[in-house]
């Protein structure tokens, strides 16, 4: 007794089935891609840090969680924020793409410490940071003479300053930009070089190590996977 024929035995319709369903995942993936550069453009971002300017907070091997919803609204493809709702505050550690003013750097993001926000008038006499007339709070570090650990509206942080000698300003940060600083004073390209930097250009906040690079294998270097910025 011969059996009625099934789609699956014809090949014209089996083909079809293949195509609709490869075309239905295909669109799957699509969305997909979309919903995750949306999610990295606009709401968090994972970032590798390079050189060592920050140090010692952040050093050259260390991932970083950035918090890109903190200050506004990030879209795909614009490096400048759509909306802004908060302004960064002193003590924050942001990333940024660098203005056009700094040239020979492209691309590249930094990471940096917000030290002054606009009306401050924010200088350095002698590699002491002063904060409109008045000298940040510091102490020594307990491991490294060259180690202090700075104060500012009750954040805390250490710093890395081998020459007391440096000085710049005063300058008065105008309305919409923020003056930011590497941890290592010595060894950073910053605002000192380049002026204040426009608020709008701020990529987030960093507020994580979520991963690092061990070089030395120390038990000191895995500490620092979750230290909070």
């Amino acid at each position: 007794m011969n059996m009625p024929p099934t789609d699956t035995d014809n090949p014209v319709t089996l083909f079809a089935k293949i195509r609709r369903y490869s075309s239905e995942l295909f669109k799957s993936i699509l969305i997909a891609l979309a919903l995750a550069l949306v999610f990295k453009s606009s709401l968090v971002e994972a970032t590798q840090v390079y050189g060592e300017s920050m140090t010692p907070t952040l050093v050259e091997g260390d991932y970083i969680l950035v918090n890109k919803l903190c200050y506004g609204l990030h879209l795909p493809f614009i490096d400048k924020m759509a909306y802004m709702w908060s302004a960064p505050r002193r003590g924050d550690v942001i990333t940024f793409f660098p203005p056009e003013s700094s040239l020979g750097h492209g691309k590249k993001m930094f990471v940096k410490r917000v030290v002054a926000v606009a009306g401050d008038k924010v200088e350095m006499s002698r590699s002491r940071l002063y904060i409109n007339g008045r000298p940040v709070t510091s102490r020594p570090g307990r491991t490294h003479d060259f180690v202090k650990h700075e104060i500012v509206d009750g954040k805390e942080y250490r710093v890395l300053v081998k020459d007391k000698t440096s000085s710049f300003g005063p300058l008065v940060v105008p309305e919409g930009y923020v003056f930011v600083i590497g941890d290592n004073r010595d060894n950073s390209y910053d605002s000192r070089d380049w002026g204040p930097l426009p608020v709008e250009s701020v990529n987030g906040k960093a507020i994580v190590i979520y991963f690092t690079k061990i070089v030395s294998y120390s038990l000191s270097s895995l500490m620092r996977v979750g230290e909070t910025l």
